[in-house]
């Protein structure tokens, strides 16, 4: 059954081809004030003590999480489908792999059970607008053996051959940054930032907070000597927070280069010097937020559907409240901006922030009003002018929508599930991507070689390519602080530079052994014995870790 929040009923279109079915809302049927359209079917519906699970793509930033149908206290989510747009549904010989096609950016599932039964509703948040296209879902009916991985393969195939994304092994042969990223650790580098959550909200050049300066453009250089001295020859560097303000504390705002770090000519010669010592270097830049203290006009920020600017109002970042940036506006400050920060010197997959990791925004300001879809084409315009200015494009996290230019997800899950009504975490998106976007598999995996051994186990068993990350700790009095650990790597003195820069060495000899295996598909991943898990690649490599 097809209905709205109000109840009405909806007739679809429905066409059959093989083993595909499609379904489609025409938008004219649906008009304005609608909450959402919702589909349910009872071929989607278990019993508890039934065969199978629901895959569910994105349980609330945990990663992909199988939905076993066991006895289990009720329990309901609603959840947005960022990582993809796509669900699964295995049960007594019944296997789906469902794909939202149209509207796929307000695609939600509706999932729990409730006095022994599961029930999963395909939902598309409408918030009271017209659709801007049709409502519109494939169903892929896969054989009775089939398994979360043959659903995996199966959007996979989906996204290639309609050429929303390409693998890794083709993209190299002509892009020399995305084969060095492949081959090396990656570092990022938190150089400055002034106190966060921040006390003035409204930053002006009168009431600015002082900038801390924790790692100078002169010090990184003894980082660089240091990594050669140690025998890491391979390792992408990042900057983060050489704009003005240091890290988060200007945007969208970019120049001039902060001078307590050293000025632009030290951050010129840092480039310079990483790049003769066969190092790749880029930086940190920001498309998505507006603090006042840029001295940017304020009409460049989203305004809602009441006409108000779009603001996180529960945490103050270094630059005080942040606000969310137009993505048209967005784009035009990418133009302008991205080449004079690509001039400095800077060359390899330049990393733009949060981009990919937060939902598609639509604007309701009547002079640059945008919705989700166009919203998506522009990050994406943004991602490819970064590979067009710096060789390759990297972000955050790895929303579907920016597959075509993304070239490294700084992780792919922000924390560990602790909902009882999830059994099992499943790389789903490795699945998927992995041979075709580089990751690391979660927030637990950054610094992994300081952490127990349960984050290194993670990051072999997901494919992922280690990060590590100087100063990651530097929120003041907030429990947000340990997002990516407690454990952190500094560069003070120079015993603690050659201590973080020992542990990389430790990771960089592990992933020389497999780090071939980014070109590969992951084919196939199971559990087998006491937590074990077994990763087969398309070159026949099977790891079990």
């Amino acid at each position: 059954m097809i209905s709205d929040n109000n109840g009405k009923v909806y007739d679809p279109i429905i066409t059959k081809k093989d083993k595909l079915i499609k379904l489609t809302i025409p938008k004219e049927q649906i008009g304005i004030g609608k909450k959402y359209i919702e589909i349910t079917d009872e071929e989607f519906e278990a019993k508890v003590g039934d065969d199978g699970y629901y895959v569910i793509a994105d349980a609330a930033k945990t990663g992909s999480q199988l939905c076993r149908f066991t006895d289990k206290a009720d329990e309901e989510h609603i959840l947005k489908q960022n990582l993809m747009p796509i669900i699964g549904v295995k049960k007594n010989g019944f296997t789906v792999l469902i794909i939202a096609v149209g509207m796929k950016n307000c695609f939600y599932v509706r999932m729990g059970v409730k006095n022994g039964k599961y029930e999963l509703a395909l939902r598309t948040i409408l918030d009271g607008d017209k659709p801007y296209e049709d409502i519109s879902f494939e169903v892929h009916i896969l054989p009775d053996t089939a398994d979360y991985n043959d659903m995996a393969r199966e959007y996979r195939n989906y996204q290639l051959e309609r050429g929303a994304c390409r693998p890794i092994k083709e993209r190299i042969k002509n892009n020399s940054a995305l084969e060095y990223a492949a081959d090396s650790v990656e570092i990022r580098i938190r150089m400055g930032w002034k106190p966060a959550p921040s006390k003035v909200l409204e930053q002006t050049p009168e009431n600015e907070p002082e900038m801390h300066v924790a790692c100078s453009f002169d010090r990184i250089r003894d980082i660089i000597d240091e990594l050669k001295r140690q025998g890491i020859d391979k390792a992408q560097l990042c900057l983060v927070g050489w704009n003005k303000s240091g890290h988060d504390g200007c945007w969208p705002r970019m120049f001039p280069v902060e001078e307590k770090l050293g000025g632009e000519e030290k951050l010129r010669e840092l480039i310079r010097y990483a790049q003769d010592g066969g190092y790749q270097i880029v930086c940190h830049t920001n498309s998505t937020d507006w603090y006042n203290i840029s001295e940017i006009p304020k009409d460049y920020v989203v305004k809602d559907a009441n006409g108000e600017y779009s603001s996180w109002d529960n945490f103050a970042w270094s630059g005080g409240r942040m606000y969310n940036l137009c993505p048209i506006k967005a784009y035009d400050i990418a133009k302008q901006e991205l080449p004079r920060v690509a001039e400095l010197g800077f060359s390899g997959l330049h990393y733009i922030d949060v981009i990919s990791v937060v939902p598609l925004r639509r604007c309701y300001d009547e002079k640059h009003p945008v919705n989700e879809n166009e919203t998506e084409k522009l990050y994406q315009k943004i991602g490819a002018l970064s590979h067009d200015l710096f060789g390759g494009f990297a972000s955050e996290g790895a929303f579907d929508f920016a597959a075509p230019y993304l070239d490294y997800a700084l992780y792919t899950a922000f924390s560990e599930n602790t909902d009882n009504l999830f059994d099992e975490e499943i790389p789903l998106w490795q699945l998927v991507y992995h041979g075709i976007i580089l990751s690391n598999p979660s927030t637990a995996t950054v610094n992994y070689t300081l952490k127990d051994d349960s984050s290194r186990k993670k990051l072999m068993a997901y494919g992922g390519r280690p990060i590590f990350y100087f100063y990651s700790r530097f929120l003041e009095g907030s429990n947000q602080d340990e997002w990516l650990g407690k454990e952190d790597m500094c560069c003070d003195t120079d015993e603690q530079l050659k201590y973080s820069v020992s542990k990389i060495k430790e990771a960089y000899d592990e992933y020389k052994k497999y780090r071939h295996l980014q070109k590969e598909f992951i084919e196939h991943f199971r559990y087998v014995n006491n937590g074990e898990t077994e990763t087969v690649y398309s070159d026949g490599t099977v790891l079990k870790i």
